[in-house]
């Protein structure tokens, strides 16, 4: 039997480890993850640094078309021809303008404001508006106390008259009788010349009125002209004073149309130009006639300026204040031409068209524009009568030097 050495038993067995204590790691294992890690990163960074983006494929041309820093070249057969239409730049010539608003006013130098020449009240009204009156019609009634001291001092005055007559009669007698001295003939002729003057001024105050008699202290106001009633602010019992306008009379045998342009369209317009009148509200009405005035200054409120046409209204037709549209007829400047105005292109801050200069070339050439009337367009300058432009599809060339650059 073998005996177990104690010390030799003891010395020979490893102490177990403690139920439940954690691992410990392998360092070689860190180690080799760190490493693997550092690399995948250091290729990611260089294929970063090395990538290089492809560059876009450059736009090509449009079959049949070339673009070139001296214009675009379109050959015989290119498809483009389909969509462009050319034309001839051609002198200018007298064209209407397009419509512009207007409306007929009364012609003002034969219309007239009337009023009171006293202050009183309104008896009565004679008139309506739109009625027409005739010169001397009565239009209203007014009772004032000042029309009855006027005709009482009228009625005096003729009294002191006949009173100083008789008196120089009597004077004149007695002189040629030696029964007073000549002075005293005298001075009753000079008394009898004053009396006559007394009554000439209140008759002619009474004339200056001119209104009709309807009673001590009521007054008619007359028309001052035949025409129509065009304003009325005249009630029975109301007061009015003598600076109040309560009637205005106008006659319509002839009218004003009257325009209101703003500042650029009113440009190269004089009096004596031609003008064209319609009117929607009168279907069929058209009549020619000149402008008789242009406004000298500029509306500083809605910065318009004011055109005068004048026209004849036998007929009546015509009413004050109906909507009218007038045109004019106007020759384009010196040196100027005219294209169509499809042809004119725009970048907002430039005008230009497009020039053939030889068969299928065309070059980009800056214009200055005027108005345009009929679909046609004024060129001031850049253009020359028989130049040929592109008067349809010059944005298509356009769009294909945008492409280009």
């Amino acid at each position: 039997m073998t005996t177990s050495d104690p010390h030799h038993d003891a010395g020979s067995v490893m102490p177990a480890s403690p139920v439940g204590a954690p691992a410990q790691p392998a360092a070689p294992k860190r180690l080799t993850s760190l490493g693997i890690a550092i690399g995948v990163s250091a290729l990611a960074i260089f294929a970063a640094i090395s990538f290089h983006r492809k560059p876009p494929p450059e736009a090509s041309e449009a079959p049949g078309m070339k673009v070139a820093a001296s214009g675009i070249s379109l050959t015989t057969g290119a498809p483009q021809w389909k969509v462009l239409k050319l034309g001839a730049v051609a002198a200018p010539t007298e064209r209407w303008s397009d419509p512009y608003p207007a409306r007929f006013k009364v012609d003002e130098a034969f219309a007239a404001k009337v009023g009171s020449p006293l202050s009183g009240r309104v008896t009565n009204v004679f008139i309506e508006l739109g009625q027409p009156v005739k010169a001397g019609q009565p239009l209203f009634a007014i009772a004032s106390p000042d029309i009855a001291e006027l005709r009482a001092g009228q009625q005096k005055a003729a009294v002191d008259l006949d009173v100083a007559k008789a008196a120089y009669e009597r004077v004149k007698a007695m002189v040629e009788a030696r029964a007073l001295p000549a002075k005293d003939e005298i001075e009753s002729d000079q008394q009898l010349r004053q009396a006559q003057l007394s009554l000439q001024l209140a008759q002619t105050k009474l004339r200056s009125l001119k209104v009709s008699s309807s009673g001590d202290n009521e007054f008619n106001v007359l028309a001052p002209r035949d025409g129509a009633i065009i304003e009325k602010s005249v009630l029975p019992s109301q007061h009015v004073d003598s600076v109040d306008t309560l009637v205005s009379i106008a006659d319509l045998n002839d009218v004003w149309v009257v325009a209101d342009l703003f500042e650029a369209d009113a440009v190269g317009l004089s009096a004596g130009m031609k003008a064209r009148v319609t009117s929607p509200s009168l279907p069929g009405f058209s009549a020619d006639a000149s402008v008789e005035r242009v406004s000298s200054v500029v509306d500083p409120e809605r910065h318009t300026v004011g055109v005068r046409v004048k026209l004849k209204n036998a007929d009546g037709r015509i009413r004050p204040n109906t909507f009218a549209e007038v045109r004019f007829l106007s020759a384009s400047p010196a040196g100027s031409t005219e294209i169509a105005a499809s042809a004119l292109v725009s970048d907002g801050p430039k005008q230009y068209v497009y020039v053939q200069q030889t068969p299928g070339h065309f070059v980009r050439r800056d214009v200055i524009a005027g108005a345009v009337r009929d679909g046609r367009i004024s060129i001031i300058d850049g253009l020359k009568a028989g130049d040929t432009v592109v008067e349809q599809g010059a944005v298509l060339l356009d769009n294909q030097i945008d492409l280009s650059m």
